[in-house]
C-alpha cells in the first residue's frame, strides 16, 4: 500500500515538472518612453526607466515596469481573452489579477510581495508608429500605475 502510494506521488510530481516545463517562457523587451510610474501611491514617475517588459508563460502575461533603484512593478494577469472596449476609446482591455512588487535592498537582498488585485492593464490608440501600454491597480498597500510609450524606428525619424 505505501509503495502504491509513493509511486502515485512520484508520478503526479513528474506529471507538473513536464507541466511546467511545457510552457516556455516569452519575454520581449520593449525600449521607449516611461511617461508613470506609481508604486503604493507615490509617484516615482521621473525614476522609470526606458524600458518595459512583457513576459508570457502558458495563461499568464505581465508588464514589468523598473525604476533606477531597481524596484520593479508587475501587472500580471491570467492572460484572459483581451476585452474590446472600442465604446470607450480604448483598444483593448488586459485583466491584472496581481501586483509583484519587487524591492532591491540597499545591502543587494531582494523582496518580493505578490499583492492581489482587480486591476487592468490598456492598450489605447496611439499614434502610428507607437504604442501605448497603461497599467493601474489598486492593492491593499495603495494604487500602483504604469504608463509606457514605444515608438518604432520609423515613427522615431531613424
Amino acid at each position: 500500500m505505501l509503495t502504491r502510494i509513493l509511486t502515485v506521488l512520484l508520478l503526479l510530481g513528474l506529471s507538473c515538472t513536464v507541466e511546467a516545463h511545457a510552457q516556455p517562457l516569452t519575454r520581449n523587451v520593449l525600449k521607449g518612453a516611461c511617461e508613470k510610474l506609481v508604486i503604493a501611491g507615490k509617484d516615482v514617475s521621473p525614476t522609470c526607466g526606458d524600458s518595459l517588459v512583457n513576459m508570457v508563460q502558458g495563461r499568464r502575461t505581465s508588464f514589468d515596469f523598473t525604476s533606477s533603484d531597481g524596484t520593479t512593478v508587475s501587472f500580471s494577469g491570467t492572460g484572459m481573452p483581451q476585452d474590446r472596449q472600442e465604446e470607450v476609446g480604448v483598444d483593448a482591455l488586459q485583466p491584472v489579477s496581481a501586483v509583484i512588487l519587487t524591492v532591491k535592498a540597499a545591502d543587494g537582498g531582494i523582496t518580493r510581495d505578490t499583492l492581489m488585485t482587480v486591476g487592468s492593464c490598456r492598450f489605447p490608440a496611439s499614434a502610428p508608429g507607437r504604442s501605448t501600454v497603461a497599467c493601474a491597480a489598486d492593492t491593499q498597500r495603495g494604487r500602483f500605475e504604469g504608463t509606457f510609450v514605444t515608438a518604432s524606428d520609423a515613427a522615431a525619424g531613424k
